[in-house]
């Protein structure tokens, strides 16, 4: 009965019926649709939204792990492992009929971060931020740099991902590089 009053109702205030109306809306719902993605486009085809990368972290009782953009078509993998210090990683390859790791990334953090080996349950957090380098070498880095903080301490390590995107689909292994230290106690001094 109420669904009666509805049609009579736009029938009289529209001079359509409501099959009609609903289709009309969708059309219009479908065009404004349209007009934004092609708006959203430049002449070369390029996108003029930024993409966006999504990072994610966790940290459990002994391991923490993220993840971090390596080019805009790659993503890494990396788990710290807090009884040994060794901070692993790997980039998967692109083709899906090979996708394994193939480019393997690894450090021991221990002793940038202070940290005596076999320490009694050591805690870290493990982050990764967006990092575009520039100048000399900065082709040969990932965009995304790795933070390990001692949470004990507050000390934080900060790691570069070597990487070039050529390079993806070919195995091989590399050691992150260390950039800086920040030790937070003792009136926020950096290491030298």
């Amino acid at each position: 009965m109420r669904d009666s009053r509805y049609r009579s109702f736009f029938s009289r205030s529209t001079g359509l019926g409501l099959t009609a109306v609903i289709v009309a809306a969708c059309g219009v719902g479908a065009g404004l649709g349209a007009v934004l993605v092609m708006a959203t486009r430049q002449s070369g085809g390029e996108d003029l939204l930024p993409r966006v990368h999504g990072l994610g972290s966790l940290t459990a009782d002994k391991f923490a792990a993220c993840t971090c953009p390596m080019d805009i078509n790659s993503e890494g993998f990396f788990i710290l492992d807090f009884l040994t210090g060794d901070l692993t990683g790997g980039v998967l390859n692109p083709q899906a009929a090979a996708a394994k790791f193939t480019r393997i990334f690894s450090y021991n953090v221990l002793a940038d971060l202070g940290v005596q080996a076999g320490a009694k349950e050591p805690r870290f957090l493990l982050l990764a931020g967006g990092m575009n380098f520039i100048g000399p070498g900065a082709n040969t880095m990932a965009q995304s740099v790795l933070y390990v903080t001692d949470v004990t301490t507050g000390v934080t390590a900060a790691y570069a991902i070597p990487w070039v995107t050529q390079q993806a689909r070919v195995p091989g292994r590399a050691e992150l590089v260390l950039l800086d230290i920040a030790r937070p106690r003792g009136g926020g001094a950096v290491a030298p």
